[in-house]
């Protein structure tokens, strides 16, 4: 999967938990989980637990360990 924007990688899975990275548009990543639904900025998803994969980057432009794992929304996701 694809972050199709800059999307916050959290420790857990809503929007009220700890910011790990901000992973910039283009990351890729690799669903572990599916999490609870939710409606965020009119796209109804799921969160979901990722592992991210290599060559991905921060939001400024920093690389992203492979292998970091947290949550994310995944209406954010292609």
């Amino acid at each position: 999967m694809t972050c199709s924007d800059n999307l916050r990688l959290r420790s857990q899975e809503a929007t009220s938990n700890t910011v790990i990275t901000t992973m910039k548009k283009g990351s890729k990543v690799k669903i572990l989980k599916l999490g609870n639904a939710e409606t965020i900025d009119g796209i109804s998803s799921n969160w979901v637990q990722v592992e991210v994969l290599a060559g991905a980057k921060d939001k400024d432009g920093k690389s992203i360990k492979a292998g970091t794992i947290g949550w994310c929304y995944g209406g954010y996701l292609e």
